[in-house]
C-alpha cells in the first residue's frame, strides 16, 4: 500500500505543480502579457558579409516582396572623404504595421567605415554587439511606422579620410504587428561607395 501511495505522489506532484504556476501565470492565448521587445535584436542580421537577415527568424516569405521597398537615400555611387551625409532609409510594404532594421558602414575587410551620428530617440546601436564595427537599429520608440503602410528612420553618415570602397549592408523587417515571426516581410539591400 505504501508503494502505491509512493507511485500516485510521484506521478500526480508534477500535475498539481503545474496546475498552481498556471493559474499564476497568463494564458497563452492571452497576448496582452506580452510586451513588444522591438529592440531584442542578438546579432548580426544585416546581409552582408556572410550575415544572416532578419529572415533567420522572420521565415514566412521570400527575401525581397513584390508590394514593398526598401531605400537608402541621401547617398551616391561616391562619397568625399571627410564629408557628412545625411540618410534616410525608408521601407514600405503593403502590410507594415511596424517595422525594424539593421545597418553598417564597412570597408571591404570588414572594419569599420566613417562615423554614424543621429539625434532622435527612434535609433540606437546593437547593445550586442562590442566588436570595432558598429550596427546601427531602430529603437523601442523607431518602430512606429511615419506614414500610411511607411517607415523611415534618419542619421548622419560621416564618410572616412581613407580612399577605400564602403560597402553598406542594410536588412529590414515589415512587420504586421502581431507579436509572433509569422507574415512578416524581410527586404535586403547593400550599397558599395567608392571614393572621389
Amino acid at each position: 500500500m505504501q508503494k502505491i501511495l509512493k507511485l500516485l505522489t510521484i506521478i500526480t506532484a508534477p500535475f498539481i505543480i503545474g496546475l498552481s504556476i498556471s493559474e499564476k501565470e497568463p494564458s497563452f492565448n492571452d497576448l496582452s502579457h506580452f510586451t513588444p521587445n522591438p529592440e531584442h535584436l542578438d546579432g548580426r542580421f544585416t546581409g552582408g558579409f556572410g550575415e544572416e537577415t532578419c529572415r533567420s527568424c522572420h521565415f514566412d516569405y521570400d527575401l525581397n516582396m513584390d508590394g514593398g521597398s526598401l531605400k537608402i537615400e541621401g547617398l551616391d555611387d561616391t562619397y568625399q572623404a571627410g564629408k557628412s551625409y545625411e540618410v534616410t532609409v525608408s521601407l514600405q510594404a503593403e502590410q507594415l504595421e511596424v517595422g525594424g532594421f539593421q545597418l553598417t558602414t564597412r570597408f571591404e575587410n570588414g572594419s569599420q567605415a566613417g562615423e554614424i551620428n543621429w539625434n532622435s530617440d527612434r535609433l540606437m546601436f546593437t547593445p550586442s554587439i562590442s566588436d570595432g564595427v558598429k550596427y546601427l537599429q531602430h529603437s523601442a520608440e523607431g518602430t512606429s511606422p511615419t506614414g500610411n503602410r511607411e517607415i523611415h528612420w534618419v542619421f548622419s553618415w560621416t564618410a572616412p579620410s581613407s580612399g577605400k570602397p564602403v560597402v553598406i549592408n542594410i536588412a529590414a523587417n515589415s512587420g504586421n504587428y502581431d507579436d509572433s515571426s509569422f507574415g512578416d516581410w524581410i527586404y535586403v539591400t547593400e550599397l558599395t561607395l567608392k571614393p572621389e
